[in-house]
């Protein structure tokens, strides 16, 4: 996991659309974050931003303490997912995991099957890796 540090980060978008004002947060690694609030207040922008997906109007994105504000989505140690979640039907629980993780680069030295083992466990999904998504509930399938 990444230790994602926000300093001061806003986004404005065309036609001076506030979409984030000067958020500042910490999430520490081995932390998880929810972000909660209605519709249109930054939420997505925000994770945008911390994946690459979105360039910050100001401010300074650190992933594990180093400046990320300019890297491209594939150099960072960090991901984002969506509420409406887009597994693949074909794979287990355990290789929809670790798919991702076999394109990266970087797994902070973990193999990708201890990874996948790990964030498993910190979702309490451990006994589920060999299933597929169709044999899951809404809940399983969301963690």
């Amino acid at each position: 996991m990444t230790a994602v540090t926000l300093k001061n980060v806003s986004k404005v978008f065309p036609g001076e659309t506030l979409a984030v004002d000067s958020l500042s947060m910490e999430v520490n690694h081995g932390e998880f974050l929810v972000l909660l609030g209605p519709s249109g207040c930054g939420k997505s922008t925000v994770l945008r931003m911390v994946a690459g997906l979105e360039a910050p109007s100001d401010g300074e994105i650190l992933l594990d303490g180093e400046y990320a504000n300019d890297l491209p989505p594939r150099e960072r140690n960090a991901a984002m997912i969506f509420q409406t979640f887009a597994l693949y039907p074909h794979m287990s629980v355990g290789e929809n995991i670790g798919f991702p993780l076999k394109l990266g680069k970087k797994n902070g030295g973990q193999s990708v099957p201890q990874a996948v083992g790990d964030m498993a466990g910190a979702l309490g999904i451990s006994d589920l890796l060999e299933r597929k998504p169709g044999q899951l509930s809404g809940g399983q399938q969301q963690r």
